[in-house]
């Protein structure tokens, strides 16, 4: 990551990355696994305990079916039900129970009832002759059916029934009730046998079934949650590292490795909390690239992220320790610099400007690449985040716009409210609705003192604000792309016009001035092409006109466009020359017909001896060059006579006339001071030259 250490914002979302533990999903997954397992065991477990009595209390109840079948059908008479047992039968019956029911294992109780319900013989005497507490039980044993059902019985009281012996105190033990038919030949004369018994020999039963399988399940439940360790140990290790990416991406630029807008936001938040606390001030930088679009466009988006890549390692060399620097997005970055003034936010800035100073090497070629940076400082232009990043924007226009390279935020020249927003959508729909007009403004010979050509200029009759100049919304077309559509509008109504001053018989060539973008647009030849046909108007009547400023955006592209250009005739004139760079260079390969001496030259050489030795020079190196030589801000006859003697072609300024609309250059051209000569006379003239040329030859 490339900043020079954390903001107190920074290490909580580095914690959250590099948190050990394992993320709350796994966890959640982790324990409702284990609680789902738990549930399914016990679920198990019960099926199988449950299993595992039913066996028992089935064995029990066969065997209970049994000794009513078997046993007792042979040994108990139909009379022991249809009349009075006396002592001796019972006797009798006493001993076929002791010997063949009551030394069954478990066996409690055991009774003989008649169909009607009543107990004619129990090991419990004082049961017998009393009826039964589940005569339903009983009727459907007597259909055939083997009933059990599990009930609490007195056990020690009953099992002492012999004469004389001492009744031992009752307890209530569990058992399993058993309702079982006694066959006799008459089914009419059928019988119940009911056996109590104690129901813990099932359960011991039920449980030596039921251990050995709870026990293999749950060593195999145990393997399984084992064996879903190392799972959750890949599975805990994936989603941290996702966490760790998804966290990244949500902070962290993906190019730069750099402090994203999130980030920055939650960064500047703290920096201006701990600041508020000790009164202190923080600045907030926004640093653009100059022409960045155009070297992505020229050399492709890959050695324009590697500039960037560049870039970021560049700025981050000059940062003091706890400062942050972050990109906003394509070649937007912003910089935090903690407990700083002007001085410190201007000494940063110096220091940056001075790594661009070293081109840089993209593709094997060396691109000098320039940025301007906007300044807000804390509390003064700003208190929280939104209000200091939109301040620092703004002084960052402003830079690129006067070309000072860094600005510190000034409120009066913060244009960005809410009439300015509303004037971007009015000048779209007025470019869309033809609602823009064009003034002229004369160029004049020298020689002839005659107007020969003019420079189109756009302004803007708004139905509110009326008349509005080219400086109050050209600045905010370039910021919102509308530029290219405006220099298009402005160069199609030009040639509208100069198609019916011909058809007028006026001799007038049209200059027009051509935007960063209209000379980095490779299709430009073709379009301007395609208005002069539409048109019927010769190449050789339009002069566009670029500044040096331009040409050094993007010199292979622009040199492909104006080569074009001059191609098919059409002039080009170099605007605001001395102004710039290179500018013999550009001379050199250009196909240039025209310079245009920029006016501060112009309008201070009668007092400034400097000025008039460049103005001087200048026309004489354009005339050794065999190009036109316009000098712009002519304001005095004076002026008008020092051009003249130095050779001058052609003269533009106030001298002469402002910028004017159509109706008031044509009455100038006519019966102005300047004015022109109809375009049959020029053909007549040249006609005449050629013949005394022929003769002459």
């Amino acid at each position: 990551m490339l900043k020079r250490k954390q903001t107190d914002a920074e290490p909580a979302a580095e914690s959250r990355i590099h948190a050990e533990g394992p993320p709350r999903l796994v966890l959640r997954f982790a324990l409702y696994a284990a609680i789902g397992f738990a549930l399914a065991a016990v679920a198990v477990l019960l099926l199988v305990r449950h299993f595992a009595t039913e066996q028992a209390e089935r064995t029990a109840t066969l065997r209970a079916q049994s000794v009513a079948s078997s046993v007792l059908a042979e040994r108990v008479l139909v009379t022991d039900f249809t009349e009075a047992i006396d002592e001796e039968r019972r006797a009798e019956l006493a001993e076929i129970f002791r010997r063949f029911v009551l030394n069954i294992d478990g066996t409690l109780i055991a009774e003989l009832v008649a169909r009607d319900g009543t107990i004619v013989y129990s090991s419990r005497p004082n049961r017998a002759g009393t009826t039964t507490e589940r005569v339903g039980a009983v009727q459907q044993a007597l259909n055939g059916a083997i009933v059990s059902v599990v009930t609490n019985v007195e056990t020690a009281a009953a099992r002492s029934s012999e004469p004389g012996s001492k009744q031992a105190p009752a307890t209530v033990t569990k058992s399993l009730t058993t309702y079982a038919p006694i066959p006799f030949i008459d089914q009419n004369d059928a019988a119940i046998l009911v056996m109590f018994q104690d129901y813990k020999p099932i359960n011991d039963a039920a449980r030596a079934a039921f251990l050995p399988v709870a026990g293999v399940f749950e060593v195999a439940l145990l393997l399984m949650c084992v064996g879903l360790i190392p799972a959750l140990r890949r599975v805990t290790k994936r989603m941290q590292n996702q966490i760790a990416e998804i966290e990244r991406r949500a902070y962290f630029d993906d190019l730069t490795g750099l402090p994203n807008r999130t980030l920055f936001h939650h960064s500047i938040e703290a920096a201006l909390d701990e600041a508020e606390d000790r009164s202190g001030r923080i600045a907030v930088l926004m640093m653009d690239l100059d022409r960045f679009k155009e070297i992505n466009d020229t050399l492709g988006h890959h050695l324009g992220d590697v500039l960037l890549e560049e870039l970021a390692t560049r700025v981050a060399r000059v940062l003091r320790e706890g400062d942050t620097l972050a990109r906003l997005g394509g070649d937007e970055f912003a910089l935090l610099l903690a407990d700083a003034h002007e001085a410190e936010a201007l000494e940063t800035v110096a220091k940056i400007q001075e790594q661009l100073l070293h081109p840089f090497v993209l593709g094997e070629l060396p691109i000098s690449v320039e940025a301007s940076v906007g300044i807000a400082i804390a509390p003064e232009h700003g208190r929280d985040y939104a209000t200091l990043l939109q301040h620092a924007d703004v002084a960052m226009y402003v830079a690129k716009g006067t070309g000072a390279g860094s600005s510190i935020y000034d409120p009066e020249k913060d244009t960005n409210d809410a009439r300015q927003l509303a004037l971007v959508g009015e000048l779209r729909r007025a470019i869309e609705r033809d609602e823009l007009t064009l003034c002229y403004q004369p160029k004049v010979s020298l020689e002839t003192r005659t107007i020969s050509g003019v420079e189109a200029l756009v302004r803007w009759n708004h139905p509110e604000q009326g008349l509005l100049m080219p400086d109050v919304f050209i600045p905010l077309a370039e910021r919102t792309g509308l530029i290219r559509p405006l220099g298009r509008y402005v160069l199609e109504r030009a040639i509208e016009q100069c198609a019916q001053w011909r058809e007028a018989n006026l001799d007038l060539h049209v200059a027009v001035n051509l935007t960063m973008p209209d000379l980095l647009d490779l299709d430009l030849p073709l379009y301007v092409d395609e208005l002069l046909q539409r048109h019927n108007v010769p190449a050789s009547t339009l002069e566009l006109e670029i500044t040096e400023g331009t040409i050094s955006a993007d010199p292979v592209r622009v040199f492909q466009v104006v080569t074009g250009l001059g191609e098919m005739g059409v002039r080009l004139a170099i605007d605001d020359f001395g102004t710039g760079y290179s500018s013999l260079a550009y001379l050199k390969n250009l196909p240039v017909d025209a310079l245009k001496i920029d006016k501060s030259f112009v309008m201070n050489m009668e007092n400034d001896s400097s000025d008039a030795t460049i103005v001087r020079s200048t026309i004489d190196l354009g005339r050794n060059l065999g190009l036109e030589i316009v000098a712009e801000g002519v304001e005095s006859d004076a002026a008008w006579e020092a051009l003249r003697a130095f050779g001058c072609t052609y003269a533009q300024g106030y001298f002469i006339s402002k910028p004017i609309p159509v109706a008031e250059l044509e009455e100038l051209m006519t019966n102005g001071p300047w004015a022109t000569r109809p375009l049959h006379a020029r053909c007549h003239e040249e006609i005449a030259s050629l013949e005394r040329e022929i003769v002459s030859a």
